[in-house]
């Protein structure tokens, strides 16, 4: 695989279950060395993703490769690059760690000194060294993973795919995994599907967010939280005709909607929609100006999770997607 050759390329792949689809149209391109979040909500179309570019299942139409090689005529290439770690990673308990390790490395091919050596390495990068001679069957869930991931690492594969990789792990155990996903960047290309935002937005350089089936939004954590309306929080003395003098006092601030008003005891809280530049100044003028008494003035943080619900709350159709191939910047 030369430098220009993509780690992933999806163009137009659909596929159907019977008359349902599975995901319609997908086009993007990954280049080698990077972090990718796929999400979506349950049915958006990620599992049938994985199970295509991990050669499970073919697509209706379409083409999918990794490294430069087809899914369906050159599986067997492509499954020499690409390491896959499922949701729920089949281990087995009555073996230990390092023959499991063994075992799997000859399974991908791996032959003589190659396997102690992709073995021993595999143990290093996990942080596996010490429970190495252990029975798998008696390993906390953070360390079966670490297996699972050491499993899908052993063949030194240019493609890592991780679908739900911290799932059901404490959060001493999540940060160590999320530690052990961000070393691999610029070894290897980490496609990872999870349902926890605030790990995705850590962790990747770019996002691909799936709503039925279709590709609705794509690009960096940071280029998408701006694409999301900010949030405004005044909080004020509350008084009789506060909540009477509201829609008049916001119409006079330029881009500025009024989204909620709670009051409790001497306080009131507001929210406001901005659509246009930073609007405190002209918030604080008009509010100060109408005698209202600010207590705090604050824009809300844009998160991911923000920018997930904008794109997945309404259909494909309606929620304004962005060109149908995606391109992750390398």
């Amino acid at each position: 695989m030369t430098s220009e050759t993509p780690a992933i390329q999806l163009t137009q792949v659909t596929k159907f279950y019977g008359q349902r689809p599975g995901v319609i149209d997908l086009s993007a391109t990954i280049p080698q060395g990077v972090l990718v979040g796929l999400l979506g909500p349950n049915g958006a179309g990620k599992t049938t993703t994985i199970r295509i570019l991990s050669c499970h299942m073919p697509p209706t139409s379409g083409q999918a490769s990794v490294c430069g090689f087809d899914v369906f005529t050159q599986s067997m290439e492509v499954r020499k690059r690409l390491g896959y770690l499922p949701e729920h990673c089949p281990l087995y308990p009555e073996m230990r760690v390092i023959e499991y390790l063994r075992w799997t490395a000859a399974m991908k091919g791996l032959a003589g000194s190659d396997i102690d050596r992709a073995v021993f390495d595999t143990l290093d990068a996990c942080d596996l060294d010490k429970v190495r001679t252990q029975l798998i069957g008696t390993l906390s869930k953070g360390y079966r993973q670490r297996v699972g991931i050491g499993a899908a690492l052993v063949h030194r594969p240019q493609i890592l795919i991780l679908d739900e990789p911290t799932i059901g792990l404490d959060p001493l155990q999540v940060r160590e995994f999320r530690n052990l996903i961000a070393s691999f960047k610029g070894k290897h290309t980490v496609l990872i599907a999870s349902h926890i935002l605030s790990e995705i937005e850590m962790l990747c350089d770019t996002v691909i967010i799936l709503n039925e089936g279709r590709v609705v939004a794509s690009g960096a954590p940071r280029d998408l939280r701006g694409q999301v309306v900010s949030s405004y929080v005044v909080e004020c003395r509350a008084h009789a005709s506060l909540f009477a003098l509201l829609p008049t006092l916001v119409s006079r601030i330029p881009g500025v909607t009024l989204d909620k008003y709670e009051e409790g005891g001497e306080f009131a809280r507001i929210q406001l929609r901005g659509e246009n530049d930073d609007p405190r100044l002209e918030i604080f003028r008009q509010f100060t100006q109408a005698g209202i008494e600010i207590r705090e003035l604050h824009r809300e943080r844009v998160t991911l999770e923000d920018v997930f619900i904008r794109y997945t709350k309404t259909a494909p159709e309606t929620a304004n997607p962005p060109a149908p191939a995606t391109e992750v910047p390398a």
